[in-house]
């Protein structure tokens, strides 16, 4: 490191098990690092189109048509459970690093899970109660009911949406969601590193995201970040093993069961119950619930909405000119790019406070 007055110190170099742990963690956010509004739209599609040549075409049977495949079985009927796991250790580890530890910001973080399982709840006890209210035996029994007509061996003819197209596709999408607060989460060594620098030194010095933090509530951050984010990986690495079972399953779903009508609904009913959390009730913030990575401060991009946080930061340097790269990250970032950044983060006063003289 530089003794000269105003150089930020240097990082320390990577080991190799970082190295390779990063190139996992980039692969897997290719995965979930979509737009989940392009998401959205290819679930519909392949639900409908995929469903309707399911239905026309002669489809032969797989290891996946069948009910008792592992998958189904070990996976997807308890793919709530699965699904909550591993999304609950993320939220809760992620949320304790940016909420300091406060355990108010933490557990609004986790209400957001709480009421997806709400939903997942109430809609799947309702799918079932459609299907057994308004179905009917193949063959007229007294007093028959679904268990009944099963019992005798005939079949239960009614309107059964499909529980597995609506369970997966929610699933996914709420680990997408989800998974935003590890945007950026690398930089938080950065900013912890160059904020140390900036309390020891006596000049000028421009303000980082951990400028409004107490002395307390700095080391709780460095602590609780090097201790947490090993953990944090294996999460987001075991989140996106989750989501592509789920994909998965979903064409097996779409290609081998339900009827078109069955499967489509559910689907719709699953998106919307999405949009209306994420994109109403979570962003407005109508129940007091931040979204993922609101913290008490903030180490996303700072000069952006946190909608937009998914944009690889590549979009952020000229198509007009070159730079070098590694994973999709830029190696050295251009200077002109640096200073605006720099500008437009001391001008955000939710994000930082002003240049000071340190006294």
């Amino acid at each position: 490191m530089s003794d000269k007055k105003g150089t930020k110190p240097l990082p320390d170099p990577a080991s190799i098990q970082q190295v390779l742990w990063l190139m996992v963690v980039h692969l897997c956010r290719k995965v979930l690092f979509v737009d989940p509004n392009i998401k959205v739209g290819i679930y519909i599609m392949l639900v409908f189109f995929g469903s309707i040549l399911g239905d026309v075409l002669p489809i032969p049977n797989s290891y996946f048509s069948r009910k008792d495949n592992m998958f189904n079985v070990y996976f997807v009927k308890l793919s709530w459970g699965w699904t909550m796991a591993c999304v609950g250790s993320f939220v809760y580890l992620t949320s304790s690093v940016y909420s300091c530890g406060d355990q108010t910001k933490i557990r609004k973080h986790m209400l957001r899970l709480l009421f997806a399982t709400f939903m997942w709840l109430f809609w799947t006890n309702l799918f079932v109660n459609i299907e057994e209210s308004y179905g009917y035996c193949s063959k007229a029994i007294i007093r028959s009911n679904k268990k009944q007509c099963l019992t005798k061996g005939l079949t239960w003819n009614s309107f059964s949406l499909s529980g597995h197209t609506f369970i997966l596709i929610y699933c996914t999408l709420i680990i997408m969601e989800e998974a935003k607060a590890l945007i950026s989460w690398e930089a938080i060594k950065d900013h912890l590193r160059n904020e140390d620098h900036n309390r020891s030194n006596e000049e000028n010095v421009s303000a980082t995201p951990l400028d409004s933090l107490s002395a307390e509530q700095l080391l709780y951050v460095r602590e609780k970040y090097e201790k947490f984010t090993p953990y944090i990986r294996i999460s987001f690495v075991l989140m996106t093993m989750l989501a592509v079972i789920w994909d998965v399953m979903l064409m097996a779903t779409i290609i081998y069961f339900h009827s078109t009508p069955e499967k489509f609904v559910a689907g719709v009913i699953a998106v919307l119950l999405w949009f209306f959390s994420y994109r109403f009730l979570f962003n407005r913030k109508l129940l007091g619930v931040p979204l993922p990575g609101e913290g008490t401060f903030r180490y996303m991009n700072p000069f952006q909405p946190l909608q937009t946080m998914h944009l690889r930061r590549a979009s952020l340097i000229s198509k007009n000119e070159k730079t070098p790269t590694f994973m999709g990250m830029p190696l050295s970032p251009q200077k002109g790019v640096a200073e605006a950044n720099t500008t437009k983060f001391q001008s955000t006063p939710e994000a930082s406070r002003p240049t000071v003289a340190r006294q």
